[in-house]
């Protein structure tokens, strides 16, 4: 929002009254009309999915609830707030936990208290200089036309803007939304050769990471964190690396120094349980999924899939009962939540299992199976393999495999979920099958795939669409065979005229690609493509 001051739309959060008045007399004797206020978390998420605000003054601390990092961190995700928002975090703490938290959700500004009216006014006017060319760029992303994000980019750096290094920054993580990771990379090392900065030198990373080059991204994000340890993004990205280079017990000493530094990170606690349970170290791995479900209790990033990974530790550790007494908070926790309820009957089935008590074990995964079934193809990646886990268990290897192909198919070209799968596959100590199954999953994505591009090009349309609407039917979760049917669809339509049927059907697939992954560059070619084709229509 390219606003003045004393235009600006202000949201004030505070649990204190008077700090809450003080902070609107502040800003309301600055000029400022549109003031809001907010007396916990809650309150300012609603007030923010309400009011497109430009500015927000956050207390940290918010008494009993969310604090002000958790309401940053769940308006970002909710895309409640834009790059060109600008948010100042107060506090009166100096806690390294704090710091460091807070300086995880990178808000634009910290100030500490006692704050007085013209230390504030001056703090704003120079963030909103800052912040002025941003509108644009902000306007695109909200769109999801990232192209047209770069582009806004672009014109900023052409100019003379006062925080050029800020929107290289949106350009580079853009630039690897879309995929493009060679203008990405060209990108970060376009600005290392004039200084090392710890976000280009992390974004090159990314782009090793992203590309498959782990080892090279391993030494690049080590070489941020030695350079600044405090830059702990890094860490969460080279941990990332180690395990995809199979050195999970590296990566989870990583993760220990990093949640020394900043331990109020609910994703990493999650995954530094998940690497201690790995690497079969269960007191670290209770202690990490406890912390995250204290510090999670009223953030967006609670999650049943902790509950079901601290009961199979507990389980593990031959206290069962302790672990079905989670599961049961897990209940309490995440009612009306389908897929929690998957996530938690399929651990439940695992515990009885452990406990001899074969009935239950059969009777919850049976619950389990129900609950999967009401969401045909819409259960996610953790709750998949959850389940298969828990089939595992129960002995049950040709449904769990078969469950773990059709996540590999519908996500044929994700390495992350190859990972976990393959770590699905080695607790239950078939690694090797495991991986030929990934192997062969892959494999037979492509084979349609190509097949299907073959007879495009030979003109035969209709057995092309034949072959790829039975996949499309198969994997809905895979863009590429949705995007390949687009294609081929639009092809039929150039070589024998429109038809307002196929017209549909490209569009509905084109709205589950946008769904899956808005970034997808193929989506917008073909969007384009179906564009031209309608007049726009």
């Amino acid at each position: 929002m390219t606003v003045s001051l004393t235009q600006a739309k202000i949201l004030v959060i505070d649990d204190f009254q008077g700090m809450r008045t003080m902070l609107r007399d502040f800003v309301k004797a600055m000029g400022v009309t549109h003031v809001d206020t907010a007396a916990n978390g809650k309150e300012a998420l609603s007030q923010l999915r309400n009011t497109r605000y430009s500015i927000v003054i956050c207390d940290f601390n918010l008494g009993t609830g969310q604090n002000g990092q958790q309401v940053l961190d769940e308006a970002r995700m909710h895309d409640y707030i834009g790059v060109s928002t600008i948010w100042v975090m107060v506090t009166a703490e100096k806690t390294t936990d704090m710091v460091m938290g807070a300086a995880e959700v990178k808000p634009d500004d910290y100030l500490l208290k006692p704050i007085n009216q013209s230390l504030l006014e001056a703090r704003l006017e120079k963030l909103i200089l800052r912040k002025q060319s941003l509108g644009g760029i902000e306007a695109a992303i909200k769109a999801k036309d990232f192209a047209g994000a770069v582009a806004q980019c672009d014109q900023q750096l052409q100019g003379q803007v006062p925080n050029p290094q800020e929107i290289l920054r949106i350009k580079g993580d853009l630039l690897i939304t879309l995929g493009d990771f060679e203008m990405a990379r060209a990108l970060f090392e376009s600005v290392l050769a004039t200084r090392s900065v710890p976000w280009a030198r992390t974004g090159l990373g990314k782009v090793h990471y992203l590309t498959g080059n782990y080892a090279a991204a391993r030494d690049v994000f080590q070489q941020v964190l030695n350079e600044n340890r405090m830059f702990i993004e890094a860490s969460d990205w080279l941990v990332k690396s180690l395990v995809a280079l199979g050195e999970g017990s590296q990566a989870q000493q990583v993760l220990l120094d990093a949640v020394k530094l900043s331990p109020n990170s609910s994703a990493r606690q999650k995954a530094l349980g998940e690497a201690a349970y790995r690497n079969g170290e269960m007191d670290i791995a209770q202690a990490a999924f406890e912390k995250n479900i204290k510090i999670s209790e009223f953030s967006a990033h609670k999650s049943a899939a902790v509950y079901a990974g601290l009961a199979r530790v507990l389980s593990k550790k031959d206290a069962p009962d302790e672990a079905l007494k989670v599961l049961a908070r897990s209940k309490s926790a995440f009612k009306d939540n389908p897929e929690a309820a998957i996530q938690t009957a399929a651990a439940e089935s695992a515990v009885y299992q452990t406990m001899g008590q074969a009935d239950k074990a059969q009777a919850a995964m049976a619950q389990a199976e129900q609950l999967m079934a009401s969401l045909p193809g819409k259960a996610t990646p953790e709750t998949a393999m959850e389940m298969a886990q828990a089939l595992f268990a129960l002995g049950k290897k040709d449904q769990a495999c078969n469950l773990m192909r059709d996540l590999v198919k519908n996500n044929h070209e994700n390495v992350e979920i190859a990972r976990q799968i393959e770590s699905v596959f080695q607790g239950a100590n078939l690694g090797a099958e495991g991986a030929a199954l990934i192997k062969e999953s892959k494999q037979e994505v492509i084979n349609i795939n190509n097949e299907g591009v073959v007879l495009a090009k030979k003109g035969e349309f209709l057995e092309g669409a034949k072959l790829l609407r039975t996949a499309v039917k198969n994997l809905p979760n895979s863009e590429m065979v949705i995007l390949n049917l687009c294609a081929l669809l639009i092809g039929l339509m150039n070589k024998e005229g429109k038809s307002e049927d196929l017209i549909q059907e490209v569009r509905a697939l084109l709205d589950r690609v946008f769904i899956l992954n808005p970034a997808n560059k193929k989506y917008q070619l073909y969007a384009g493509a179906l564009a031209r084709m309608t007049g726009g229509k």
